[in-house]
Parts: C-alpha cells; structure tokens; sequence
C-alpha cells in the first residue's frame, strides 16, 4: 500500500498478463501523486502471474478469484473492497504517464459537481511502440450522456477516475456483459453525473490482439445489447433519450455491422445489416449506396 488512508483506489483487473503487470504496476509507483492504494484481481489467470507479482506485494492489496469470472466481476470485485473515494481503473496491459493521479485529482478539485474524469491516450502496440492516429481532438465534458450513446465508446477505461459514491446510484458494472461492459458504466455514470474531458495525454493504450475486444463480432452484439439496455433504462427519464435518438443509433449500428461483414466477404451478413439500418432511417444514402451494391 502506498497510504494507510488512501484518497484514490486503483483498480487493476488481470487475466494472463504477466508479462505486461510489471511495467503496468511500475507507471502507477511512478505517479507523482501519492495518496492511493493499489488493488489487484488476479482473475483466475493460469499464467506466471502470481510469481511476477511478488516483488509487489508489500505495495499492492492482491486478490485472487480462483475462477476465470470475467471483467466486470474483477472489477466490481476491486470496488468492493477500495477503501478510497475516487475509484480509478486500469487495465493490465495499460500504462500510466507519471502525471495522471495528479492531474486527474486536480480537476475534481477543481470541479466538485463533476462525477467522473477522463483523459486523451495514446495507443502503443504489444512493445510499446507508439501507433499512428489518437483521441478526439477535444473531448466532451459536462452533460455528455447523449454524445457517449451516439458515439462509438470514446472513453479509455485506464484513463477514467470516478467518485466512488457514483455507484451507488448508477450500480456496478453488469456482469452478465461479457464485453462493452464499461461503455455500460460510463453511459449510467453520463446520464446522471457531469463528466469532465481532461485534453491532456495522461495514458498510454495498448492494443493488444489478444484482447477480447478485438473479436469484433462478440463487440458487435454487446454494443447492441448496451444500445437496448440504456435505451430501455432511461427513454423515460427525459436527458435527450427518446425513440428518435434510438432508431437513429440503431440504423448507425446496423451500416457499422454491414460495413465490417462487407470487409471481410460475409456479402450475406452484410446485406441483412444493411437491411436493417435502412429500416430505422429509410433515408441514409451511404447505406442504401452499400445495400444495393450487393443486389
């Protein structure tokens, strides 16, 4: 542990990523900000992880799931037991730049009505060598709610602080979403609580091809299911949520999905997406442009 009082719980879920937990570990001790405690979920991993985390120990609170149970369940797991106010999380095989705490904390101090910060990244392959292409050039702050559910998910999990009394009014991460689980969270802790963009390249995201979401048909159910679930959850609950709004992402759903099944040569699958999108906004000529290309 880094404070016996801790003010931040960072929250670190891993599943076979031994070989990334050291240097992930690592830019956490380099923050220059000191008041957190660091807690780790090994979830069920079946790799050398326990070994490369001894030299840790005496910095971390480890906890061990004896079973694979998944992501948001690692991390609810971490929530549970923070003893901080702010909840920050990061994934394995995610890196911090010394800053991050620091800043993060200074923007909440600055802005108490905010519920939750993120950040910009930059993205790095497997040995950390920086990628082409990044963030927004600016990101969203205050009521973002709307923006986040017409969007791709725009936010960087390692990049994201929230007050931890947040959840009890949005709840824990769903642990029957096997993937798009923190655009879930984030789109709950949006529709009640002020968020705040920090324009500063605080996280470096590394994209990994073992990553689960990098299977994009399992990423293109759940975003649908996570599309439903907020719908169903606050069409009446005013924000800017209605079925207009819906249909409209649907339709942006469905022309993404067709696209994707049109790239790698399912014209079958592409040309039923397409269908669809044209179902909820008959009038999107990109996607009538696609569907009656595969006639």
């Amino acid at each position: 542990m880094t404070n016996s009082s801790p003010l931040v719980s960072v929250v670190l879920p891993t599943y076979n990523c031994a070989n990334f937990l050291p240097e992930s570990i690592g830019s956490i001790l380099l923050q220059t900000y000191h008041s957190y405690e660091i807690i780790v979920i090994d979830d069920g991993s079946t790799d050398n992880t326990n070994e490369v985390l001894n030299p840790f120990m005496q910095r971390i609170k480890y906890i061990k799931l004896e079973q694979n149970k998944g992501l948001p369940i690692a991390r609810n797991t971490g929530i549970r037991s923070a003893q901080g106010k702010y909840i920050a999380f990061i994934d394995a095989d995610d890196l911090w730049l010394p800053e991050k705490l620091q800043t993060d904390m200074e923007c909440f101090n600055g802005h108490p009505d905010v519920g939750m910060v993120y950040s910009q990244h930059m993205n790095i392959d497997e040995k950390g060598h920086v990628l082409s292409g990044g963030p927004l050039k600016r990101l969203p702050s205050g009521n973002i709610f709307i923006q986040l559910f017409s969007q791709q998910n725009f936010v960087i999990s390692s990049s994201v602080v929230a007050r931890k009394e947040v959840f009890e009014t949005t709840g824990l991460f769903d642990e029957q979403l096997f993937n798009c689980q923190d655009w879930d969270m984030w789109l709950r802790i949006a529709f009640y609580f002020k968020v705040a963009g920090i324009n500063k390249t605080l996280v470096k995201y590394r994209h990994n091809p073992r990553s689960v979401s990098k299977n994009r048909n399992n990423v293109l159910r759940y975003q649908k299911l996570v599309i439903d679930k907020t719908y169903n959850a606050f069409k009446d609950k005013g924000n800017g949520m209605n079925v207009k709004l819906y249909k409209r992402r649907l339709a942006s759903h469905y022309a993404k999905a067709g696209r994707h099944y049109l790239r790698i040569g399912n014209k079958s699958l592409a040309n039923e997406n397409f269908r669809l999108s044209l179902k909820y906004d008959p009038l999107n000529l990109r996607s009538i442009r696609y569907y009656f290309r595969l006639w």
